[in-house]
């Protein structure tokens, strides 16, 4: 019987990722990563349950072995078949571990030394924690929640490899001596009995910098691994030195304790547990938490800038997440990606599969179930110098390549962090770095103009189209405007400047005294109260020289915020509020003109106003001949979008506003023209359909010129039509002419 199409192309499609993982390229930086990071992963698992099972609780570090090598396990496994990147690698963390020992040391104390509800309240509190952060990735990852680092600034996410190559360095150092090393104590490096340890760990290193840096050949990392420990053997059995001897002198790991390591808590164990000491630990559980998260996302984002490989954080959350929530359940300590592992991995020896954290994991399932395996054997220089040489590595680039590439500023911040990570703490080292970036940007972003064009009314009008008297009154006498168009948030440095701006337009003796200042927020992403404060003292500023203060294209947000902060109130005298910039400054244009008789022009009847616009006074009177006079209320009509045109109108009375319709029921003012102004003209003289549509606003007066109307005018006094021609071409120069001004003030501005 045939197998299905489905079956067929699944195994095709099995023998093809078989065959892939068998390649040579492929297969050896495989096998040489899982088998380095395998063995690593065995000696900090041992590392951290040391740490943590101390004092009170050292009788039981092999039962914390165990429960640390759970974690680098399940860890191992499930990231390697469920993360975004093959290759990486993780491990039982310090950083959380360090919490986790404080947390289990308080809780010792509450008890006695044989205590029986001091070990099942240890190791209940340790799942805890570990299960909540699991909860915690996933819920971040399946949320979506982890880009939020991509916010992090450059330079810090550099300081942060920097100091992560160096804790990898001393952590070298330790593997090989035995002993920690910090910056007062370096000289102790160069005694005899640690120098012969970790001197050929550190050539190992140089040598493997050197030659990876010149070649990406897979077989030079295992090649020069394979010959280090021949040599460490050869050199064994030269000075005739046993093995017990050299693990005595401290060049091999300690052996390890028979019959295995996987000794779980017996069930009856449990009725034991003080729940509330547990839950008197909940800072320290919290703090751990909160550390994880954090190292996390910074790992990763780590991991991805080493690799030069995009990382998907939210899906490294989850499969993190999913992690530690099953380790946590075998009472494993809290578990992730592993920054220097998964360099070395994925950069330095070119791993590309997921088989690495199969492998990896091996090794610990093998020493969790048999305790003495050929992981003792492994020499130790060789072991520190692989780790020495992945935080070499991190220091090069970041320290010496670094100089090179970044800014001066950037590059301080590097080093700054670097310091703080070696002399002070990793975690303090990562929020100095934080705080001087933030410190910079905010230096940095005052200094940016947050006025983005700075126009006069003289030049810049609504587009409420008026009156040619009023017009010229209103380009004379615009300079009363002060518009400004403002950009991006705005703080105490930015609206401070803003603030500082405005007072030297009021003090400039070459201009006409202000009295309206436009403020369009329409660019604005935001403001902090202190820039409310900013805009009060404007407000007062403005309330003594009686200065109007417009405010135009308001969020609500911004609006709420400057009505709590008290400069904005009902029934204002001084600040007033619209929808838009061109509503904002028609408003300023109408007050303007309310002092001048101009306005009387409204009620002038269509042939006085029609002699401005044709010279020849015996034209305006024939034309009148030629035109219906129509009476409409507001909210009438003239035309609409898409119609087709068979007549343009004259207002004597009233206005009437042109709209543009991009959507049903969404509109955007074009004009707003008053009296004596033409409407409809431009699609009149191209006979198409009208491009806009025209409502009027107030009870008017129009005059209608139908296209039969026209015509005639044109066959029975030529000489009139051709005049009014003439002056329509004249009209709609004038207004590009303006347009091309208000073009150019923008973009001088």
């Amino acid at each position: 019987m045939q197998a299905p199409p489905s079956n067929r192309l699944l195994n095709r499609g099995l023998r093809t990722t078989v065959s892939q993982e068998l390649q040579p390229s492929r297969l050896i930086p495989t096998i040489t990563s899982g088998l380095i990071t395998g063995v690593l992963l065995v000696i900090y698992s041992i590392s951290m349950a040391a740490l943590i099972f101390s004092g009170k609780l050292a009788t039981s570090v092999s039962l914390g072995i165990g429960f640390t090598l759970i974690t680098a396990i399940v860890t191992a496994v499930i990231v390697a078949l469920t993360n975004s990147l093959p290759g990486v690698v993780t491990m039982p963390q310090d950083a959380p571990a360090i919490i986790v020992s404080m947390m289990a040391s308080a809780i010792a104390a509450q008890f006695s030394d044989a205590a029986p509800a001091l070990l099942p309240t240890v190791v209940m509190a340790i799942a805890i924690t570990t299960m909540l952060v699991g909860l915690i990735y996933l819920l971040l990852g399946t949320f979506k929640l982890g880009n939020l680092t991509r916010f992090i600034p450059y330079p810090v996410i550099g300081g942060f490899l920097a100091g992560t190559g160096y804790l990898l360095a001393q952590g070298a150092f330790n593997v090989m001596t035995d002993h920690f090393f910090d910056l007062p104590h370096l000289s102790l490096l160069f005694r005899f009995e640690y120098l012969i340890r970790w001197l050929p760990g550190l050539g190992l290193a140089i040598a493997l910098l050197i030659l990876l840096g010149r070649s990406t050949s897979v077989f030079i990392m295992p090649g020069l691994i394979a010959g280090s420990i021949l040599v460490f053997y050869l050199m064994l059995g030269l000075t005739q030195t046993s093995i017990s001897e050299a693990r005595e002198a401290g060049l091999l790991l300690q052996a390890f304790p028979h019959g295995g390591l996987w000794r779980p808590l017996h069930w009856s164990m449990f009725h034991y547990i003080d729940w509330k000491i547990i839950i008197g630990q909940a800072g320290n559980i919290a703090t751990t938490v909160l550390l994880s998260v954090i190292s996390l996302l910074l790992i990763a984002t780590g991991i991805e800038l080493a690799s030069q490989k995009d990382v998907n954080l939210n899906q490294e959350l989850r499969s993190a997440g999913i992690a530690n929530l099953i380790a946590g359940l075998g009472g494993g300590i809290i578990g992730f990606q592993a920054l220097g592992l998964s360099t070395l991995s994925c950069a330095k020896i070119g791993a590309k599969s997921r088989l690495v954290g199969i492998l990896a994991a091996t090794i610990c399932l093998v020493t969790l179930l048999l305790g003495e395996t050929l992981v003792a054997l492994f020499p130790k220089p060789v072991l520190g110098g692989v780790a020495l040489f992945l935080g070499l590595s991190f220091l090069v680039e970041w320290v010496y390549d670094a100089w090179f590439k970044l800014p001066r500023a950037d590059y301080g911040i590097v080093v700054l962090i670097l310091f703080v990570i070696a002399t002070v703490g990793f975690l303090q080292g990562v929020a100095v770095g934080l705080v001087v970036s933030i410190a910079r940007f905010v230096i940095n972003y005052s200094q940016v103009n947050v006025t983005k064009q700075i126009l006069s009314g003289a030049t810049y009008q609504s587009n409420i189209v008026r009156s040619l008297h009023q017009e010229r009154f209103l380009r004379e006498e615009g300079d009363q405007i002060y518009i400004l168009n403002l950009q991006g948030f705005l703080f105490f440095g930015t609206a401070n400047a803003l603030l500082n701006r405005i007072r030297d337009r009021l003090q400039d003796p070459n201009l006409i005294p202000l009295r309206f200042a436009v403020l369009n927020f329409r660019l604005v992403n935001g403001l902090d109260s202190s820039a409310v404060l900013s805009f009060i003292k404007l407000r007062q500023l403005f309330q003594q020289h009686d200065i109007k203060l417009v405010f135009t294209h308001l969020s609500s947000t911004i609006h709420s915020q400057l009505q709590r902060g008290g400069c904005l109130s009902p029934d204002d005298p001084v600040c007033h509020v619209f929808s838009d910039l061109d509503h904002g400054l028609g408003w300023c244009e109408d007050e303007i003109l309310s002092q001048i008789p101009f306005r009387r022009g409204r009620s002038i009847p269509l042939v006085m106003q029609l002699k401005d616009l044709l010279p020849n006074h015996s034209h305006a009177s024939a034309l009148m001949d030629y035109l219906e006079e129509w009476d409409v209320d507001a909210g009438t009509i003239v035309f609409q979008q898409n119609q087709p045109v068979n007549a343009l109108y004259l207002i004597e009375v009233g206005q009437a506003t042109i709209y543009f319709e991009y959507q049903p029921g969404q509109t955007h003012r074009i004009q707003t023209l008053g009296a004596g102004n033409l409407v409809g003209e431009l699609d009149f003289f191209r006979n198409s359909t009208h491009q806009t549509s025209a409502i009027v606003d107030a009870p008017s007066t129009l005059y209608r010129l139908s296209t039969a109307s026209f015509h005639q005018l044109q066959q029975e006094q030529p000489e009139v039509a051709v005049a009014f021609q003439s002056a329509v071409i004249q009209v709609l120069g004038d207004r590009l002419t303006h347009a091309y001004k208000e073009i150019s003030d923008l973009l001088k501005s």
